[in-house]
Formats: structure tokens, sequence, C-alpha cells
């Protein structure tokens, strides 16, 4: 199981856009926030899931990952650890 960095900003509807640190093309969007860890797994599933390799994914916390410190760019955002275990999409077939 490895751990990442997830930035969540509060949208205008009560929910919240997911973003990851360094790695602008995987996103999700959650309408609670008891939905944000379940979105954000499913956004780095999806990266595996068209023949991506856990390479593509942001750098883990196990890998040294530090939490993102310069967020002056996101609305009101809260950094989440988000828990997923990388399967490459030919083990998850």
């Amino acid at each position: 199981m490895n751990h990442y960095y997830a930035i969540c900003e509060p949208d205008d509807a009560g929910g919240f856009w997911i973003s990851f640190p360094g790695r602008d093309g995987i996103t999700s969007a959650a309408v609670s926030a008891g939905q944000i860890v379940s979105q954000a797994q499913d956004a780095l599933a999806t990266v595996l899931m068209y023949e991506g390799t856990p390479a593509d994914l942001p750098p883990s916390i196990e890998d040294g990952a530090m939490p993102p410190v310069a967020l002056s760019d996101y609305d009101q955002p809260l950094v989440v650890v988000i828990p997923f275990q990388p399967v490459a999409a030919k083990e998850a077939a």
C-alpha cells in the first residue's frame, strides 16, 4: 500500500476538486468530503487502467514525496493523504 498527497479545493456546489501535485493530468471531483478518498483512488486507478504504469502516478510518500507547501495557487486547499495500492493494468485483468 502506498500513500499519495492530493490537494482538494471546495467548489461552489459544496463538493471538491481533487488534484495531485506534479501530475496535472490526474484529477477528479467529489460531491462531499466523505467521497474524497474513494474518488482520488479511482483517479489513480484510471491512470493504470489505460496501460499506465506505477511510474505514471505521482510520487508516493514511501518514495520520498514531501507534503506540498506551495499552495498559493489553490483556493482554500486541503492536503489529503490518499492510500492506494498500485496494480498494473495487466495484473488487474
